[in-house]
């Protein structure tokens, strides 16, 4: 027999949000040189990140749910995409944390959308969980970034 883990959406998506945050904050003041983690933020990167963080908070909350999760599945992997078009960040450990994130989250949306069962659909929560992870590792350096900085 099956036994369905129920993930904790709130805790995990309150980390989520944090994150992104402190991405959206540390961010801006990275560096003085002309292509930088805060120019790279201030012309698109940051909202990105906001997405991506937001995404991450959704597939926590899909995590065992297949019922309508598809479509909005979709949608996350239509913001990684997106995401991975943007221009790569200009710190080397900040742009390996972000596709490493992006990929994770990847993996989670797709699952979601071919996972269409009805008792435990939706992404896996290891999945989400670990996309949530990739990303606190991004956020992680970008606050070590910030404070190099100030």
């Amino acid at each position: 027999m099956r036994s369905k883990i129920r993930p904790r959406p709130a805790l995990r998506g309150a980390l989520a949000i944090g994150a992104a945050a402190l991405l959206a904050v540390g961010l801006t003041g990275c560096s003085e040189d002309k292509d930088t983690v805060a120019s790279w933020s201030t012309q698109g990167g940051r909202e990105h990140i906001r997405v991506i963080g937001d995404d991450i908070r959704t597939l926590i909350q899909f995590s065992g749910q297949a019922a309508g999760s598809a479509p909005r599945c979709q949608q996350v992997l239509d913001h990684v995409k997106s995401a991975t078009a943007y221009r790569p960040l200009p710190d080397e450990i900040a742009r390996e944390r972000w596709e490493k994130a992006l990929d994770q989250v990847k993996t989670a949306a797709t699952t979601c959308i071919q996972n269409t069962d009805s008792f435990s659909g939706g992404p896996t929560l290891s999945e989400a969980a670990a996309a949530q992870s990739a990303f606190g590792q991004l956020a992680d350096r970008i606050s070590q970034l910030a404070k190099s900085k100030s």
